[in-house]
């Protein structure tokens, strides 16, 4: 008598929104990319959707929003108790503060067999006392956390008291066939006349939201010096947020009004890579395992950054780019003129980084190994399912 086909494994996940932001786009990439012959995954958002939302639901994979916000917290814990026990997931994954709380309380309420955090983040520009306590509290009814990268490790160790053996690492990834990489790729034509970019100049770009830990103005201080030593260097900045007017008013101080780009929130990625010689990431924290780099990488950029999280196990020093220390303004400008100064070398590298990504950073990857190590925390947590 043939035996009966494994039931797919259920997969819930639960995030505040899928906005624009890495850890949203690991849901909204991640979750499509999965097995569908051995798992079923849906996701759940307690705010508002966001606009990585019809994507997920594009994909083929069930989404929906709670709409909740703080003051909604009990009645969106209770619904996601009444969906956990209507879906009955193996598996609730849960990333972000509010979702981290309600999801593994809703998941323990309901019994769920296993219980996961993703995390995203290797530091805080501030912590609040609900995140210190709830995940003292929340520790035991979890039974796997996930990272990103190795360099999350000590922080969620040693600031948020992590049991390390329930940790385990897996690297974000991209899809390479989804950027037109070419080793002698050309510039968007359209694209550089829209921004002002000259047939033949240098450009140096970052691809980051205006935020605090991003420290654009550590690139801008570097971006003087570079103008400096390269007369012909543009800088582009290309994304938005709450730092923007600062950031404005420190590159009129610099006297870099005529060399930097401020393009604001783009869509067109592989566009604005394709225009960069080199590309940036100046962060002093929190930076894990960016999306911005990996897509640097696909589409052939070699990248200049600083030295913290996930970033020194994606750029292999001298080789795909070059890492400085953070908030050390010319540092990075010695990265970058070192780069510069050698087209022939920087295209090398360029061509180096996409090996790297598809060799050890595309989303194949990470969503082979994500389903291993889901089943692996189901067959010592609920065996039968295996």
């Amino acid at each position: 008598m043939p035996t009966a086909p494994p039931e797919r494994i259920r997969i819930l996940f639960v995030t505040p929104n899928l906005g624009v932001g890495g850890a949203e786009r690991h849901i909204a990439t991640l979750a499509p990319a999965l097995d569908r012959a051995r798992f079923e995954p849906r996701v759940v958002c307690i705010k508002e959707p966001g606009p990585m939302f019809g994507d997920v639901v594009a994909a083929g994979v069930p989404a929906l929003s709670l709409g909740g916000g703080t003051r909604q917290a009990p009645a969106s814990l209770w619904r996601l108790v009444r969906i956990m026990r209507a879906f009955r997931p193996d598996v609730v994954i849960t990333r972000g503060l509010n979702a981290d709380i309600l999801g593994r309380v809703a998941a323990t309420i309901a019994r769920v067999p296993v219980v996961v955090v993703w995390k995203h983040n290797t530091g805080h520009i501030s912590r609040g006392a609900l995140e210190v306590v709830s995940e003292r509290a929340l520790d035991p009814f979890t039974d796997r956390y996930f990272a990103v990268a190795e360099g999350q490790v000590p922080y969620l160790v040693g600031e948020l008291g992590w049991p390390e053996r329930k940790i385990r690492v897996i690297h974000n990834g991209v899809d390479p066939a989804a950027f037109p990489y070419s080793p002698d790729r050309p510039p968007d034509g359209a694209l550089a006349a829209e921004l002002g970019i000259a047939p033949g100049e240098q450009v140096v770009g970052i691809l980051a939201v205006f935020r605090e830990e991003k420290d654009h103005a550590t690139f801008l201080r570097a971006a003087r010096s570079v103008a400096d030593r390269i007369p012909g260097a543009r800088f582009l900045l290309a994304g938005d947020g709450p730092g923007r007017a600062e950031l404005e008013d420190l590159t009129h101080e610099l006297g870099l009004e005529d060399r930097v780009i401020f393009a604001g929130l783009r869509s067109d990625v592989d566009a604005v890579l394709s225009l960069l010689d080199v590309v940036v990431l100046s962060s002093f924290t929190i930076e894990c395992f960016p999306y911005a780099i990996l897509e640097a990488m696909a589409m052939g950029v070699p990248a200049v950054c600083t030295a913290v999280g996930g970033l020194p196990e994606m750029i292999e020093e001298g080789v795909t780019g070059r890492l400085v220390p953070p908030r050390d303004p010319e540092a990075l400008a010695d990265g970058i003129v070192d780069v510069l100064s050698d087209p022939e070398r920087a295209r090398a590298m360029g061509r180096a980084a996409r090996r790297r990504l598809e060799e050890r950073f595309t989303l194949e990857r990470s969503a082979a190994e994500t389903g291993r190590v889901i089943e692996e925390a189901l067959g010592e947590f609920a065996p039968g399912r295996i």
